[in-house]
């Protein structure tokens, strides 16, 4: 591998690709030229500029390493606790569905899920109470985000866990609300669903009645 200083995108046989202007110091380098590798090579570039573009419309960032979705998970599950009735076991199952995010990048890894997600909640539980401390000594210094504890995919620590902030792992906070919002709408649509299929009556020919006049001769 190396550096380009320019990538441009030409027609060749009728297909698209991407074709790299190397620098004279350091050119690319490449030991396989099959279909496959040169398919990963454009989209690994189609990622890289859709992220540039959408830095550009809105640059805040969110720690990645599931440690989002962990922060989620407690503030759901606060809200849940503060809602009466029925609503808040739906509400509760909601905020467990973002599990699934550090769950898998914990057995990806090979990790414990289990022992993972608990160092997650317990790290995330004592910077929360910790920043609640310093807003009641009234600490003017800047706030830092008390939520960037997340999974370490390389394994690196003892306990599965870094922060994704210092390590410069971070998401973009408009690719994450999207991909919230259409799962949401995803799931709602399959409850609407299954509400339709359990109250509509079943198709199909009746069965034949009794002959009301069975017992005449």
């Amino acid at each position: 591998m190396g550096s380009v200083d320019v990538v441009e995108t030409m027609e060749i046989g009728g297909d698209r690709r991407g074709r790299p202007a190397a620098s004279h110091e350091h050119p690319p380098l490449s030991s396989r030229r099959t279909q496959t590798f040169l398919d990963d090579v454009e989209r690994a570039i189609d990622d890289g500029v859709n992220v540039v573009k959408a830095v550009t419309k809105d640059p805040r960032l969110v720690p990645g390493a599931g440690a989002t979705e962990i922060q989620l998970t407690e503030r759901i599950s606060k809200y849940a606790d503060r809602t009466p009735g029925l609503a808040q076991y739906a509400i509760r199952k909601y905020a467990e569905a973002f599990e699934v995010i550090p769950r898998t990048l914990a057995e990806s890894a090979g990790l414990n899920a289990t022992e993972v997600l608990s160092r997650l909640y317990t790290a995330h539980q004592q910077q929360a109470q910790s920043g609640s401390e310093d807003e009641e000594e009234g600490s003017s210094e800047e706030e830092e985000p008390y939520w960037t504890t997340g999974v370490d995919i390389h394994a690196s620590t003892p306990s599965g866990t870094i922060d994704a902030q210092e390590e410069d792992i971070l998401d973009l906070l408009v690719s994450k609300q999207w991909a919230i919002k259409l799962a949401t709408e995803a799931a709602r649509s399959v409850f609407i669903l299954d509400q339709i299929i359990v109250a509509r009556q079943a198709d199909g020919p009746k069965p034949p009645g009794q002959n009301p006049h069975w017992d005449e001769d």
